[in-house]
């Protein structure tokens, strides 16, 4: 199946965290391009609002499945995994309360992409859209899950029957990707400077404009990729772009990623600061455990880590072991850095 070309209902976006969906393509997603004060954060006001109602109502199993969306929307915002086990009760009380509810299943699938479980996240994605094939959320989280396990068609399936529900910014989003990893560069921009005309809130169009300008550097295109991430105000984005050693500190401080860690401490050891670089790595180890202990696996970040460290050996062990859960295409290309490592 191949998307309808074009395919946009010209509709306001103004998404980003209204449904709880995930609206970042790729899986891990990149971090969030705009700082928000958590006292005025419109995701954490929702969870407040929502354990608050729980409180006064605490058989209210709606409110238990939004609350645990938003706990998994909320660890991709600050990149915290100890979110994860909080969604996961939240989710599990609604289901006890209302089993087989597809608000709960939809966050599972959430929930379960977010732990690199892209296995069940399309399995409970499916039971979800079988209970309810109208909510484009569900078709969202099955579209994540399907991408991420190099099921193409099925993800093009997904994509399109949540577009045809409600062509917002999340659907969007997943049409514009999947046109990339199909090679239609040309449509999947011309599907994000759509979205940039119709997005509203500032928050999307930093993020419309940041995947701008992802698909520019992806395509060589550095001037074009500078401009986006200086008009989203990606600090990442620009970092990586240069290679600028001082806009890391601040990245990693305010999200200590694995994958960002081990830029960092190549960085540092390039310039040949090599204690630091141990350091950073360090962080990284630290990392990838508090993703383990929350319920998360993330090879792919781990095998970055290795290289980094040039244990080569390691780093093929984690590509592997991540290929074998799913083949996506930067899952392939790291699994041949991997394999071609020299210690």
């Amino acid at each position: 199946m191949r998307l309808r070309w074009p395919f946009v209902v010209p509709v306001a976006v103004a998404l980003t965290v209204a449904g709880g969906v995930l609206v970042t393509p790729s899986a891990p997603p990149a971090p969030t391009p705009t700082t928000v004060v958590a006292a005025t954060d419109p995701l954490v006001q929702r969870i407040e609002r929502a354990q608050q109602r729980l409180r006064d109502v605490p058989g209210d199993w709606q409110t238990w499945a939004a609350l645990g969306s938003a706990l998994v929307e909320r660890a991709r915002v600050t990149g915290d995994p100890t979110y994860y086990p909080r969604a996961e009760n939240a989710l599990k009380e609604s289901l006890r309360l209302k089993p087989s509810n597809p608000e709960a299943l939809i966050g599972q699938g959430m929930l379960a992409n977010a732990r690199h479980d892209f296995s069940g996240a399309a399995k409970a994605a499916n039971e979800a859209v079988s209970l309810n094939p109208f909510s484009s959320r569900g078709y969202l989280v099955l579209a994540d899950a399907y991408t991420q396990l190099g099921q193409a068609e099925s993800a093009t399936t997904a994509v399109q029957r949540a577009l045809d529900l409600d062509p917002g910014l999340p659907a969007l989003s997943r049409a514009a990707y999947d046109l990339e990893l199909r090679g239609q560069v040309a449509q999947s921009r011309e599907l994000w400077q759509r979205a940039l005309r119709q997005a509203v809130a500032p928050a999307d169009v930093a993020f419309v404009r940041q995947q701008l300008g992802d698909l520019a550097l992806a395509t060589g295109d550095r001037e074009t990729a500078r401009t986006e991430y200086t008009l989203a105000g990606y600090k990442y984005g620009l970092a990586k772009l240069d290679g600028d050693l001082k806009l890391y500190p601040e990245l990693v401080a305010a999200q200590p990623n694995p994958s960002m860690l081990a830029e960092y401490a190549l960085l540092l050891r390039k310039a040949g600061r090599a204690d630091d670089a141990a350091s950073a790595l360090r962080l990284a180890d630290a990392a990838l455990a508090l993703l383990e202990a929350n319920g998360a696996a993330d090879d792919l970040a781990a095998a970055e880590v290795a290289l980094a460290r040039g244990d080569c050996a390691a780093a093929r062990a984690f590509a592997q072991r991540e290929l074998d859960r799913r083949t996506h295409r930067d899952v392939i290309r790291m699994h041949q850095r991997a394999s071609e490592c020299v210690s």
